[in-house]
């Protein structure tokens, strides 16, 4: 089994656990049994909250460990040590636990006072919050610092910042607000990439800021989360007076976040094959198709998926059908670059069910806050 099968079937037990469990609280009515179903004091509601997380975290360590430690000392030549990835992945829970208790203590105080309908402006400022935090969120759960920006791309519509890390597969991406966007591209590829490559690299980082394509992304994302909250607030009941209705509204929310995640990769890879199709007018195409593949190969993709398999887990299509894309002059527009994971990434703005049990990033701590992107 390669590490990208390995790691594709960890996630599908992580996210069907997750989804099985949530069907079955809902089913029976967990919250409603189990959790105070009137107001109590801001302590113990406080307490209650974390103490849910706490359980969530607890689900899902089994699934972190085989991903974080088991496949990758399975497969990888440098996999972390223990100590360093208990510490990254405690740091990086309690931190997620910390967000996630406070903001519902909010959601729920707020809901109570002054109306469950209020709950969607919260949830759409905290999404906008999250997106212009990222790096700073990244940089607090991993240790690691961003260094200065690589003034050669600033005048070109963004800065390229080099990061350091410890997980081989991180790849960075595009982080900020639109119009205050930085480009982060890992430290090691400066000597695992060749230089040529490197220049595509961020060439096509830049492309997906001068599309559009990374606004209508986060614009796209932004507008699924919210919907999805929406419609968790109409099947829990529209109300919000306990903890055990906003429990209840983030089970709901968890299904209609799966849901995304069958619908939003078929946006992501359309988006891959415009992207690469607008950066072969830039760049050399052979400098392209190069470093398509070495990329897919540092970060130990499964390029050998099949068809089925990807249209419905992966956003971000294998170097073979890339390839045969630009082969075939595919359609060079990006209608929502990137979509899928940040809409993952967004979703904390409401506890992230998600966020870190997919495949790309299951018990990798590093790639919680930044997920992989192409």
């Amino acid at each position: 089994m390669s590490p990208g099968k390995a790691r594709l079937w960890t996630g599908m037990s992580c996210v069907g656990t997750l989804v099985v469990v949530t069907a079955a609280m809902l089913f029976f009515d967990a919250p409603g049994t189990m959790l105070a179903t009137a107001a109590g004091g801001g302590v113990s509601e406080y307490m209650t909250i974390l103490a849910f997380f706490g359980a969530a975290a607890a689900l899902l360590l089994p699934f972190d460990f085989i991903g974080g430690m088991l496949i990758p000392a399975a497969f990888e030549k440098q996999p972390p040590r223990m100590g360093q990835w208990f510490r990254c992945w405690f740091r990086s829970v309690t931190l997620q636990l910390l967000f996630f208790s406070t903001t519902f203590f909010f959601y729920l105080q707020i809901g109570r006072e002054i109306g469950a309908p209020w709950l969607i402006a919260l949830f759409a400022v905290l999404q906008v919050t999250l997106l212009a935090g990222q790096e700073l969120i990244w940089q607090l759960m991993t240790a690691q610092r961003i260094g200065a920006a690589d003034g050669g791309t600033a005048a070109v519509g963004g800065s390229a910042h080099y990061v350091r890390h410890s997980d081989q597969r991180f790849v960075g991406g595009i982080t900020g607000l639109p119009g205050f966007e930085s480009i982060l591209i890992p430290d090691d590829w400066r000597s695992r990439l060749d230089p040529s490559h490197l220049k595509v690299v961020i060439n096509r980082r830049l492309a997906a800021l001068r599309s559009g394509g990374r606004f209508r992304g986060i614009l796209l994302a932004m507008v699924w989360n919210i919907t999805s909250f929406t419609a968790a607030i109409v099947a829990s009941g529209s109300e919000l007076r306990s903890v055990a209705d906003l429990v209840t509204i983030f089970l709901w929310f968890l299904l209609f976040s799966f849901v995304g995640l069958l619908i939003l990769p078929t946006f992501n890879r359309r988006s891959v094959f415009g992207l690469d199709r607008q950066v072969s007018g830039i760049v050399n195409v052979h400098e392209l198709q190069q470093a398509i593949s070495e990329i897919d190969q540092l970060t130990e993709q499964d390029p050998t998926r099949t068809v089925s398999a990807e249209s419905v887990f992966q956003p971000i299509p294998c170097p073979a059908r890339r390839l045969q894309a630009l082969a075939e002059q595919s359609s060079p527009n990006v209608p929502a670059w990137n979509v899928a994971r940040t809409a993952l990434f967004l979703s904390w703005a409401f506890g992230g069910p998600l966020a870190r049990a997919v495949h790309c990033n299951v018990g990798r701590p590093e790639l919680w806050a930044m997920l992989p992107t192409d």
